[in-house]
């Protein structure tokens, strides 16, 4: 984990994307005084599973995944988080060790806010509590409503939904490659995104090439039609 150039809040452009954009600048200038920036690569940690938390973490950059390992070991990607994303903000408001592993899957720039500063904020500003009470709302219902899917969509409607979602994300059109966008994470994580077993993953993606929906070239995906495929998702 390598320290960055010190950037400022005041300036920066996902601050608007984030929980801290009411802040007012006496505010900020007290997180610009005691923040981290820091550079991370990809497979390096912000935190492990069950560590106590410290205090929260802002994405500015790249991709972070967070990832829990059951009682046999076995790890599972439950979140992605982009870039204007507040991580480990739960389980400072809940007073708890973290609940699951932060890995770095794209080279990240993230600022770390120690606790007692958030605690500082906090009190300075009832607006940024506000913020991160609907923050928790919304990660919560987002959950509940992956957990419908699960429940009443067929394994084929999430796993073009979930690529949908990623190439909003990450993707964009040429006129030779066409709609296209790289997989940020692996087909074992994407599965568990998804909510299925490897082996259904590679099925489906074969069963999606012979009807010509996507095509996959390593972590490439390719999208011939975007509409043909809302069709199959709705």
């Amino acid at each position: 984990m390598g320290e960055h150039a010190h950037s400022s809040c005041i300036t920066c452009p996902r601050r608007e994307l984030t929980e801290w954009r009411d802040l007012e600048i006496p505010e900020l200038e007290l997180v610009d005084r005691h923040k981290r920036d820091k550079i991370l690569l990809p497979g390096e940690l912000l935190y492990n599973q069950g560590d106590p938390c410290e205090g929260i973490y802002c994405v500015k950059d790249g991709l972070i995944g967070e990832r829990n390992v059951d009682i046999d070991g076995r790890s599972s990607l439950v979140r992605l988080n982009h870039p204007g994303t507040t991580v480990g903000y739960q389980e400072f408001l809940s007073r708890t060790d973290y609940r699951h592993s932060a890995e770095v899957l794209q080279e990240c720039h993230v600022c770390f806010i120690g606790k007692s500063v958030v605690r500082q904020l906090l009190a300075k500003s009832p607006a940024l509590g506000e913020r991160f009470l609907h923050r928790s709302l919304e990660d919560a219902q987002q959950l509940e409503e992956s957990l419908v899917r699960v429940r009443t969509t067929s394994v084929k409607a999430r796993f073009l939904h979930t690529l949908m979602v990623m190439y909003e994300r990450f993707g964009s059109y040429g006129p030779t490659t066409g709609h296209t966008f790289e997989l940020p994470v692996s087909r074992k994580d994407l599965g568990a995104l998804i909510g299925i077993v490897p082996e259904t993953i590679s099925r489906t993606i074969r069963s999606l090439e012979q009807e010509a929906l996507v095509h996959f070239d390593g972590n490439r995906v390719f999208i011939p039609d975007l509409e043909v495929v809302f069709d199959e998702i709705v």
